[in-house]
């Protein structure tokens, strides 16, 4: 008499709520790793940025003689001579002994700074006290305010 009436078209409740659940979850993967992308790009632009930077300083430095001296004995004392009070009027690579910049124009948040020494000529280590030898170490560290600092160091002779 009764007839049972058994829908076997469409989807339960329970199977509607299990596929959005599973995209809600794959969507919420997909977001983290968009976001990811996001910030190594970012990154990855800021170390270029550092790296043309070190290269532009490492540049100007190779750009200037030895020493104010053109033959030994080198210049006792590392740093800025009378008169130089901007990088293009530095003439040697001591000049550059303590040069920092905190803030770039084009870059506001780098900052630079340049320390040079001069090193034994077997070990290429600083030396303990202020000995001119033939051989300059010059280390040059690029900072932003987000990453870790970008070190490299030089040594330069004076070609004799």
């Amino acid at each position: 008499m009764f007839k049972k009436l058994n829908s076997t078209n469409g989807f339960t409740l329970v199977e509607v709520m299990v596929v959005l659940i599973l995209l809600t979850l794959s969507f919420m993967v997909f977001l983290r790793a968009l976001n990811t992308g996001q910030s190594v790009r970012a990154n990855s632009e800021i170390r270029t940025i550092q790296g043309v930077i070190l290269s532009n300083i490492e540049n100007q430095i190779r750009a200037r003689r030895f020493d104010e001296n053109l033959s030994p004995p080198w210049s006792s004392i590392l740093g800025k001579d009378l008169g130089e009070s901007i990088v293009e009027q530095f003439d040697d690579i001591d000049d550059f002994h303590n040069f920092t910049i905190s803030s770039m124009s084009e870059y506001p948040s780098f900052s630079l700074n340049v320390n040079v020494y001069y090193v034994h000529p077997d070990t290429k280590l600083r030396q303990a006290q202020n000995i001119q030898t033939n051989y300059k170490n010059i280390s040059i560290s690029i900072s932003h305010q987000t990453l870790p600092t970008i070190t490299d160091t030089i040594i330069i002779s004076s070609g004799l």
